[in-house]
């Protein structure tokens, strides 16, 4: 199996197969309704990048690239491309490019799963920082979600730590951007 990454830029029409990857790999407390995802794609500052085999999206990596940091939001690969090499080598190929700090969230290492993927992130050259915050939660009905984050290429800093988490929070968890797509609830 070929597994040479090539990044495309993802488009309205491929966000169906987006979803579908995303939906499998992630918990639904873990991602936003379909329109609310789908929605994200008009903001200047979501970037969703693919791989593609034959024309079939086989992976993703959907990153918010804001003035000082990378925050990647989702990375899934297609279960059936999995175990291959391709996720990792999907994200090397990414931090080759990235010249800012590139921040993510994982969950705590309470689970073998998680441990693993902590381990996955170190391999690549991520650190686990000692900080972390509960997500908000992502569709009505659910609750917010304690995580960790690891950074590359440093650890981060106190100071930086809650300025990315400010930047974060204000626009990847804005109620607005929560909240898209989901018929529009009453905000008190």
């Amino acid at each position: 199996m070929n597994t040479q990454c090539n990044f495309i830029l993802a488009e309205k029409s491929d966000f169906p197969k987006i979803h579908e990857i995303m939906h499998a790999a992630f918990p639904p407390n873990e991602r936003r309704s379909y329109d609310g995802q789908r929605e994200l794609m008009n903001h200047h500052c979501y970037k969703l990048y693919l791989q593609k085999q034959r024309e079939r999206i086989i992976a993703f990596l959907a990153v918010w690239e804001f003035d000082d940091i990378n925050f990647i939001e989702h990375f899934a690969v297609e279960s059936t491309y999995r175990g291959n090499g391709l996720g990792e080598k999907m994200l090397k190929e990414y931090l080759s490019h990235a010249i800012k700090p590139v921040f993510l969230e994982v969950e705590p290492p309470s689970t073998e799963i998680a441990r693993r993927r902590i381990k996955f992130y170190e391999r690549i050259g991520f650190h686990l920082n000692k900080f972390d915050y509960h997500q908000p939660a992502l569709q009505v009905g659910q609750k917010p979600l304690l995580l960790k984050n690891m950074t590359y290429p440093n650890p981060l800093e106190e100071v930086f730590f809650f300025y990315c988490k400010k930047i974060i929070f204000e626009t990847v968890y804005s109620t607005e951007s929560i909240l898209q797509g989901e018929n529009r609830l009453m905000i008190t």
